[in-house]
């Protein structure tokens, strides 16, 4: 299949101080787009990065205004060099391998959203809907695991096999977002907030703890990601001062954790929530993922995923 084949690349500098005078260097593969010209792409990016302050080096990999499968990207996952991803524009998941040749997993999704991989290499993934369902796709074909819930959004899966998602807010209609697990066949509601926040995606520690960040940060503190503690049943703040936290991953099990803020930066919080700015990226990040040592962030308004450089 051919797509987005890289035409030509771009290189300014960033009007950011930084060691030398610079900060970065912001590089676009692929810039023509909607069949305009490479010297107005090349100005139009030029004033964009003259008003945006770059942390890192930041290459747009892939863009979808040329591919009618890679609309809409959000949820990410990685397992050994391949790039898994929901686009929930075009009702797909696809896969990208380390040469970025794509594969469609599944199509005639009702906005994919979530998404993770089981240890067998089943792909589970949420269907942002009213109404909407939990999928494990293998060999092209999709299973319902859990159907009739409130827009469920993030999706993970421990150690002993349970299904972790979650569902809810004022944009499904409850009055209640709540953090749910699927274990033995059996689906269970395991804590709620009210809808003042909004639980989006979660990840599952080495150590079993549950990290769920919140689209909504309440009407106080500002809470970006809630820990939750499956032997005690407690669920307590972890991170503050993440806006629209939407993506969450872990390093190897663990810290540092990455969150993406869905007004387009990307953070990295130490085992204490602790958070730290790493990059930003003009544009509307949904997830971020961790694969071969290199952060992965999907960019909804342009369609792109995006690879983060140190």
């Amino acid at each position: 299949m051919e797509y987005s084949r890289v035409i030509c690349t771009f290189t300014t500098l960033c009007k950011h101080p930084g060691e030398h005078g610079v900060s970065c260097i912001f590089i676009v593969p692929g810039a023509i787009f909607h069949g305009h010209s490479a010297l107005s792409q090349f100005s139009r990016i030029s004033r964009e990065c003259s008003m945006t302050t770059m942390i890192s080096l930041i290459q747009i990999i892939m863009c979808s205004l040329n591919l009618c499968q890679f609309q809409g990207p959000d949820g990410m996952a990685a397992l050994s060099g391949v790039l898994y991803l929901c686009c929930e524009g075009a009702g797909t998941v696809v896969s990208l391998d380390s040469s970025f040749s794509m594969v469609i997993e599944c199509s005639g999704l009702d906005s994919p959203e979530g998404i993770c991989l089981m240890p067998g290499g089943e792909i589970l993934v949420t269907e942002d809907a009213i109404g909407g369902s939990i999928l494990m796709i293998s060999s092209g074909e999709a299973r319902v695991i859990a159907s009739d819930l409130a827009c469920p959004e993030g999706v993970a899966c421990d150690q002993t096999g349970a299904i972790w998602f979650t569902t809810g807010g004022f944009e499904a209609g409850e009055l209640l977002t709540s953090l749910w697990r699927v274990q033995n066949g059996q689906r269970e509601r395991v804590c709620s907030l009210p809808s003042v926040f909004s639980f989006s995606d979660l990840e599952i520690a080495s150590d079993g703890m549950v990290y769920i960040c919140s689209e909504s940060s309440g009407l106080f503190g500002s809470v970006s990601v809630f820990s939750f503690d499956p032997e005690t049943g407690v669920l307590a703040p972890f991170a503050v001062g993440v806006q629209a936290c939407e993506g969450i991953c872990l390093t190897n099990g663990g810290f540092p954790m990455y969150l993406a803020a869905e007004q387009g930066t990307v953070y990295s919080a130490d085992s204490s929530g602790t958070c730290t700015v790493v990059c930003e990226v003009r544009g509307t990040i949904e997830d971020v993922v961790l694969m071969d040592g290199e952060l992965f962030v999907s960019e909804d308004s342009s369609g792109s995923v995006i690879r983060v450089l140190p």
